[in-house]
């Protein structure tokens, strides 16, 4: 059996052989899984367990995939859901993801892209002690989750950052993120407002600049 991070995983799917199969080898792999039959039945058990992540399929008679993750985020917002489906398409996939989906895998899955998407999961569900740099960035898109994995690397180099985006889109609050999570965060974050400083003396605020530089 693999050792992975211990998780309480909900399966949802209608049917029941795939049902247990999937939950069969998610269990060798050291998870612990509880399976539902519809996404009524999905419900009622986050409604009484504590569960990390959802693993639902896409086409289900009365409530499907996409219709379940709606009134899970209505229940517990943030929670991980990973969709799986047969009939796969990119416009599935696209209106998944948008939603705020973790993952869109296409049936037969490939036990190690599950195992991947998964653990990736896991990982960026909620800020935890390990994740407090990042606290004050809310969100459950992939693309977005992405973006932070790669601030937290950049993080740990002794380089410098150019983060570029239309105005009010989070540029500050990424780069309050990446000094948090870098060796001088101890030290303090000081954010420039480049548009109120006359072009010269911003260069030099920036840069440095020679002595005598600006006199006549």
């Amino acid at each position: 059996m693999t050792s992975r991070k211990p998780a309480h995983l909900l399966l949802v799917d209608d049917d029941p052989g795939l049902l247990k199969l999937l939950g069969m080898r998610l269990v060798s792999e050291g998870y612990s899984v509880v399976t539902a039959e519809s996404g009524q039945e999905g419900l009622k058990v986050l409604s009484r367990e504590k569960i990390d992540l959802v693993i639902s399929d896409l086409r289900m008679d009365e409530m499907d995939g996409l219709q379940l993750f709606t009134e899970i985020q209505k229940q517990q917002p943030g929670m991980p859901v990973i969709i799986l489906t047969a009939h796969g398409s990119i416009p599935d996939a696209v209106a998944a993801t948008q939603q705020g989906v973790f993952s869109f895998l296409t049936k037969p899955v490939d036990k190690d892209a599950l195992y991947k998407a998964i653990d990736s999961a896991l990982e960026h569900a909620a800020p935890s002690g390990d994740d407090a740099w990042r606290e004050s960035i809310v969100t459950r898109s992939p693309v977005m989750l992405r973006l932070l994995e790669q601030a937290r690397m950049v993080a740990q180099s002794d380089v410098s950052v150019l983060i570029n985006g239309q105005s009010g889109t989070g540029k500050e609050i990424l780069a309050q993120a990446i000094h948090n999570a870098s060796p001088r965060s101890k030290n303090a974050f000081i954010a420039i407002n480049c548009g109120a400083l006359p072009e010269q003396l911003l260069e030099s605020e920036l840069f440095g600049h020679a002595r005598g530089a600006f006199t006549g």
